[in-house]
């Protein structure tokens, strides 16, 4: 799928982010960015207590926590940080793609929440490419108690990431996604809830919403997971979907310059 590639291709890598952010600590100030509040953050208000409860309410302090698309900071990231940082245990990983969100955002983390860094490795590049080898590079028995995805506006790229990390997160753990009633989570929100090893809810809290997920047995039934991926074929049947998946990203680029903004924003986006 090609409409809404959150940023243009390039070479992805891991970075070894906490040389970087050791870097930072200290260090490296934002101009005008001193405060928590500065930072630009696309959570609301009840979305980032929610996040932040999903981490010191938890049954059982999180020790690995990963976050797909991290922006600048001010969001998700900051206060899963502080969250880890409150129970006094965990880490947290942090996926980002585009290059000069990232320099940002380890600056932002730096001079907001320097208490906390110990907790933080950035990891640069796309997630498909970055999960996979940062998994390899943490073993077999490495699990992931909590994940955020809030990266590309693609829905593809939501399942796509479900799938790579599903094995390694334990019964007991946590999913959460940004976006969920946006185009970003239109294909996550209705497989993860047709599966019946995963309770699900959707946080009606903004007009992108935060969708919630807590995954109750390993597998789920034959049955259901034939249904969840029976709707997953028929969502991405979309007519629209399809051209944006058959269509060179240059060609989508290019026919999306002759369209109004809120028409691209409906496209790319699904907001109304």
């Amino acid at each position: 799928m090609r409409w809404g590639r959150a940023h243009p291709p390039r070479p992805a890598k891991v970075a070894r982010g906490r040389k970087e952010v050791a870097q930072l600590a200290g260090a490296v100030v934002v101009p005008g960015v001193t405060t928590a509040a500065a930072i630009a953050g696309q959570l609301n208000a009840a979305e980032r207590r929610l996040v932040t409860e999903a981490i010191v309410k938890a049954p059982r302090k999180p020790r690995v926590v990963l976050e797909v698309g991290t922006w600048l900071g001010g969001g998700s990231t900051l206060h899963l940080l502080r969250a880890l940082e409150q129970n006094g245990e965990g880490h947290l990983w942090g996926i980002e793609a585009d290059r000069a969100i990232y320099e940002r955002m380890l600056a932002n983390i730096g001079s907001a929440a320097p208490e906390a860094l110990h907790r933080f490795t950035p990891l640069f590049g796309f997630s498909d490419v970055v999960i996979p080898k940062w998994l390899a590079e943490q073993g077999n028995d490495f699990l992931v108690d909590v994940a955020f995805l809030d990266g590309g506006d693609n829905p593809l790229e939501q399942i796509t990431e479900f799938r790579l990390l599903d094995a390694r997160i334990p019964v007991g753990g946590q999913l959460l996604s940004h976006d969920a009633k946006l185009r970003k989570g239109r294909w996550v929100v209705p497989y993860l809830s047709a599966l019946d090893n995963w309770s699900a809810e959707l946080h009606d809290v903004s007009e992108e919403g935060l969708f919630h997920a807590h995954k109750l047995r390993a597998s789920p039934s034959p049955e259901s997971l034939w249904g969840a991926e029976k709707e997953l074929r028929r969502l991405r049947a979309n007519p629209v979907e399809r051209l944006g998946a058959f269509l060179p990203q240059p060609a989508n680029a290019f026919l999306l310059r002759f369209l109004p903004g809120r028409l691209i924003r409906r496209i790319t986006q699904g907001r109304r």
